[in-house]
């Protein structure tokens, strides 16, 4: 081996040596036979320790030094650092935005603020539906100086003040605030219960679209306004905005307004929200800080609230705990039970169990009227307005039908009526023996061109489905507990048998005021109808003049916002319950609830029981906890339910 091979050689091994690696030349090279296998030692050099290294260094020329500096830094930079990971692949910048990775960005900065401001005034910034990055500066100023300086500002303004007074100047409102404003500062100053600081505040609005972020943008920039915080955009300085609200902790606008503490302390966004009232029950725990969350419902524009959750979730247990607590005050509370989840609640409350079935007891007339003692109507109008909710029900039964038979089946429910002696014109007709689907049966058999309705309701009065809604009504709502169970009910009558039975709640309801909850489970089947869907709808919308809540529960949530009227059923909820969801419904609620990434990722990962709690304007974290006796009556798990069957 050459002179000059050699010395490239050790200068390699010496560069290894450093980087703590060896060559694999190292190594000695063995064939092993089977039978050496398992005796095998291997025979490499033994790591250079730190001992090693720097004796080795030592005997380095200067050059050789030098060259293994140079192979040290080529080394360092062909490793991928992790600034080479997260930097985009492109940057363009311009006067008024930039363009990060194909996402158009605009900076602002604040440059202004009002006199009095109430706390936690940027939380609602932060929870705004806006991609954006929100970064705040802070920097303590030596109190010493700025006492110096408010010893001055007052000798001036005091100088001021007694000035206009000998001139007879009108007294300055602004003049006077100011000098109160810069006394109290120094007396707080003086006592150290305040600080002095330089705050810099900085946002930038991110979108896909640049129509789109010029409308985010003033958005945001309105909502500061409408506090009276003052913002612009930092044109022609805007890679020193981008850098000064990324997570760098670099302020290179430089743009700060004086502030002492206690303004300081209210632009803090992260304040946990507080849901708890002196009335109510207890929903559940506040995650956020550990408090409880008490509610009144009916405090709220409206009594109405939703549950969305997927399947194991929680939403039952929820439901169940809201009802038992709430008939310790007093409410009723009515339920459509769908899967029999109910019946032990309902037993143990001394409340009434109704098998809605083909073979059950209890029956329920659709021809039944109100006596609707809440609201005085005009002669005629309980008439007539049952009988557009009997059309609804009826297309429920028949499918499909024609305008002329849509006529038909009208002139047919009219003349249903009159042979009861009930027409538009009669006085309380509530009082008096209501028709059964019999005797509309008979009258459309009558009616000429109305065979074929004839003969679909047919089914429902001699058929397969006789007797369910063919005989008068057995059943009463007096206890403080009802659930109709409709779970041995085939598929197809679901849906009939919920509208029948809501129609018949909601007459009830209209005849007594009285605080109420009605708990629909499984909504969904609701809204795969338009006429079962809209009648819903005008339920939920109504239900507040009567005092009455309707909870709507669905697991199946993208069957429930895709119908025209799902959407609106939640806007006229005034409470809501997210919990668990699956990551294909998180979406379209996002969209629907104006969630932030935040909590569509909490949604996502939560908890049995865990969830966002919406009362009004005001949403929490939210942990559903019961006592063990009240876990042991709501359950739905089989295997507590098995366990206590055991015991």
């Amino acid at each position: 081996m050459s002179e000059e091979k050699q010395k490239k050689t050790g200068l390699i091994h010496t560069v290894l040596s450093f980087l703590n690696l060896e060559p694999s030349t190292t190594k000695k090279e063995t064939t092993l036979t089977p039978k050496d296998e398992k005796t095998s030692v291997d025979t490499a050099t033994p790591k250079a320790t730190p001992q090693t290294r720097e004796k080795k260094n030592s005997t380095l020329t200067k050059e050789e030094r030098t060259e293994l500096a140079k192979a040290e830094q080529t080394y360092k930079a062909g490793l991928t650092s992790i600034r080479h990971i997260i930097a985009p692949d492109s940057m363009e910048l311009k006067s008024d935005k930039v363009t990060v990775s194909g996402m158009h960005g605009k900076s602002f900065f604040v440059y202004n603020y009002p006199r009095f401001i109430e706390s936690n005034w940027l939380g609602n910034i932060i929870n705004m539906a806006t991609t954006m990055d929100v970064s705040m500066f802070i920097y303590p100023i030596d109190s010493a100086k700025i006492m110096k300086f408010l010893r001055n500002k007052v000798a001036q303004l005091s100088a001021q003040i007694h000035l206009n007074q000998e001139k007879g100047i009108v007294r300055d409102p602004a003049l006077d605030a100011a000098y109160q404003d810069a006394e109290q500062l120094r007396d707080d100053l003086q006592r150290g219960t305040e600080k002095f600081f330089h705050y810099a505040l900085y946002y930038t609005v991110y979108s896909e679209d640049e129509k789109e972020l010029q409308t985010e943008a003033k958005k945001v920039q309105n909502t500061l306004g409408g506090k009276l915080v003052l913002s612009k955009p930092a044109n022609f300085q805007m890679e020193h905005a981008l850098n000064s609200t990324l997570p760098l902790g670099l302020d290179e606008l430089g743009i700060y307004r004086n502030m002492n503490t206690s303004p300081l302390s209210s632009s803090f966004p992260f304040t946990s929200s507080e849901l708890t009232s002196n009335d109510g029950i207890l929903y559940g725990i506040n995650r956020h800080n550990d408090g409880l969350v008490i509610f009144d419902r009916f405090s709220l524009p409206n009594a109405n609230s939703v549950i969305f959750a997927t399947s194991g979730a929680g939403k039952s247990f929820a439901i169940k705990l809201e009802i038992l607590r709430s008939l310790m005050l007093g409410t009723d509370v009515i339920v459509i039970d769908p899967e029999n989840e109910y019946q032990n609640l309902c037993e143990a409350v001394g409340g009434s169990y109704l098998n809605v079935s083909l073979s059950s007891d209890e029956r329920i007339n659709p021809f039944d009227l109100p006596n609707d003692e809440t609201n005085v109507k005009k002669r005629g109008d309980i008439l007539r307005t049952n009988i557009i909710t009997l059309t609804g029900m009826l297309k429920l039964m028949l499918g499909t039908i024609s305008p002329t038979e849509d006529a038909l089946l009208d002139r047919a429910l009219i003349d249903t009526y009159a042979l009861k002696g009930i027409t538009l014109e009669t006085d309380n007709p509530h009082t008096m023996e209501v028709p059964t689907m019999g005797d509309l049966y008979n009258v459309l058999a009558n009616i000429t061109g109305a065979e074929q309705l004839a003969e679909k309701i047919k089914k429902y009065t001699k058929g397969t489905f006789a007797g369910l809604f063919n005989q008068p009504t057995n059943i009463d709502l007096s206890t403080g507990m009802v659930v109709f169970c409709i779970r041995d009910l085939e598929e197809t009558l679901r849906p009939i048998a919920m509208y029948i039975i809501i129609n018949y709640i909601w007459n009830k309801v209209r005849s007594k005021l009285k605080k109420r909850m009605l708990v629909v489970d499984e909504a969904w089947i609701m809204m795969q109808n338009e006429d079962s869907a809209k009648f819903m709808f005008g339920l939920v919308k109504r239900a507040r003049k009567y005092y009455l809540g309707v909870t709507t529960i669905t697991q199946d949530v993208e069957d429930f916002i895709k119908s025209p009227y799902g959407k609106p059923i939640v806007t006229n909820s005034a409470m809501q319950l997210l919990l668990k969801q699956s990551p294909a419904a998180v979406d379209p609620l996002a969209e629907v609830f104006h969630l932030t990434e935040g909590e569509k990722y909490m949604l996502l990962n939560s908890g049995v029981g865990q969830g966002l709690f919406f009362a009004g304007n005001k949403h929490v974290a939210i942990q559903i906890i019961a006592s063990f006796s009240e876990k042991n009556l709501v359950t739905t798990n089989p295997e507590d339910i098995l366990s206590a069957q055991a015991a």
